[in-house]
Formats: C-alpha cells, sequence, structure tokens
C-alpha cells in the first residue's frame, strides 16, 4: 500500500487538475454550454462531499475516504468533454461518458502517478456508476468504492433536480431532463419498473414527467443505511413527487418507492 502522504499528494494534483480543467471549459463562448459545465462541476464537488460523509459513516480509513472523495471529485470528468461536443447529457445519444472520463484520466499526468492498483480501482469505480448493475466479478474494494459513488451521486442528482425545477414542473435547465418533452403522459414501462422494484431504463422516457419517476425510482439501487437517511431528511423523493400530476399511476408508483424506503429504516 503506498503510503498515506504520496496518495495526500497525489490527490491534491488531482484537485488541481479538476480546477484547471473546468476553468478553463468554463470560459466557452456559448451561455448554455457554460450553464450546463457550471452544473456539472458544482455537482461533481457535491458528489465529492458526500462520498466523504458516507465513506466516514462506514468507519473506513483516512485513505480509503479521501479517495472516495477524490472519485466522487472525478466520477463525471467526461461530461464536459460529452456536453461540448454533443451538446447533450445523453450517453445514447452522445456516447457513454464514464467511459470518456476514465479515457481523459488515463492522459492525465497525476493519474499515472497513482500506483497501477490504484489507478485500475479509480477508473473502475468510474466506469461502475452508470451502470444498471454493478459487475459481481468486481472486488470488494472495487465494489465499495463504487457504491459510494453511486449512492453519492443519486443523492447529487435528487438535489440538483429539485433545486432546479420550476413552479409549473420543469426544470429551468433543459439538459437536466434530457430535453424530454413536457406531457402530462406517463409510460407505462416506468410504472411496470417501480412496481417490480427495479429501477426504471433511461431507454422508456418519453417524457419530463418519465424522467422524474426514473429518478424516484433510483432509490432502489441505495446501497447503505446511511444514504437512505440523508434521501429522508431533506424529503427529495416527496418534492419530485409534488411535482408530478396526481394521477393513480403515479400515486401508486410513489407509494411503492415510499414503502421501500420506509422498510429500509425498519430492516
Amino acid at each position: 500500500m503506498e503510503e498515506l502522504a504520496i496518495v495526500k499528494e497525489n490527490i491534491k494534483a488531482a484537485h488541481d487538475f479538476f480546477e484547471k480543467y473546468t476553468t478553463a471549459l468554463l470560459k466557452h463562448p456559448d451561455r448554455d454550454i457554460v450553464d450546463a459545465l457550471t452544473l456539472k462541476r458544482e455537482h461533481s464537488l457535491r458528489v465529492s462531499k458526500v462520498s466523504g460523509l458516507v465513506a466516514t459513516n462506514l468507519m473506513l480509513e483516512e485513505e480509503d475516504i479521501i479517495l472516495a472523495e477524490l472519485i466522487g471529485l472525478l466520477h463525471d470528468i467526461g461530461r464536459f468533454e460529452q456536453f461540448i461536443q454533443y451538446q447533450t447529457f445523453d450517453d445514447q445519444k452522445s456516447e457513454n461518458h464514464a467511459e470518456l472520463g476514465v479515457k481523459v484520466l488515463k492522459e492525465q499526468a497525476f493519474f499515472n502517478e497513482f500506483a497501477e492498483e490504484k489507478q485500475q480501482l479509480i477508473s473502475r469505480a468510474i466506469l461502475n456508476h452508470n451502470k444498471d448493475a454493478i459487475s459481481l466479478k468486481d472486488d470488494k474494494m472495487v465494489m465499495t468504492y463504487s457504491q459510494i459513488l453511486r449512492d453519492a451521486d443519486k443523492f447529487d442528482i435528487w438535489e440538483t433536480c429539485v433545486n432546479h425545477l420550476n413552479r409549473d414542473g420543469s426544470f429551468k435547465i433543459d439538459a437536466i431532463s434530457l430535453s424530454l418533452p413536457v406531457t402530462g403522459l406517463v409510460n407505462e414501462d416506468i410504472v411496470k419498473s417501480i412496481k417490480n422494484q427495479k429501477q426504471a431504463r433511461k431507454q422508456d422516457l418519453k417524457s419530463v414527467n418519465d424522467f422524474k419517476l426514473m429518478l424516484m425510482s433510483m432509490v432502489f439501487d441505495l446501497n447503505f443505511r446511511v444514504s437512505f437517511q440523508l434521501l429522508n431528511e431533506k424529503q427529495l423523493i416527496k418534492k419530485l413527487y409534488d411535482s408530478l400530476p396526481k394521477k393513480d399511476t403515479v400515486i401508486d408508483a410513489y407509494r411503492e418507492i415510499r414503502l421501500y424506503i420506509e422498510n429500509k429504516f425498519v430492516s
């Protein structure tokens, strides 16, 4: 295992890279692009913080906590190049942002200063963060870091979306909801996934309301009790639900999700 002082030095270099990389991109002349990239920069900083909170709650060692924070900081680094190239955060309309992010990192001097073991751990956790499920073939450490990142990422996605809701239920930045049409329709495939206690699939999204239900369905992939506590404290799922039309299918879906969350506090 690398000495903690060396790890801290490498992590400082990683933070310097993130700061310089994102600051340069935020000088883009297109205001819409700057707004979208600012959203992702702030998201990355918050995911880093929440990753540290979750890792601390799990009573991990200091090195593991700061590494979890670093992975949180860098997990969406591919989003910046993705949006500049394609003007979307939709992987299906562009390319896999996690793979793009790892590609960007491997080109950076600071990344190659990490021991090979840590390079692989960082890469695997980032590659796992946007998958439907984590591969059981990954070792325990990769699984732990991946789960921490996935929980922290979800928490901030929920909070960001709630904070960018307009009173009419639309989002202040169109890119948040993947530029989906604002309609009252709800895709039954989304509701079916929720009834089966599964996270809804992005390919089934046809409207902003579908997107909100998909966000709510992400509770089925939370990993740690502290993550449910953070979620419940801010009532983020309820706030998303409050912005939806109160149709029977939506009410039933919310009831399923709410019961799932409540059961996680009992079990």
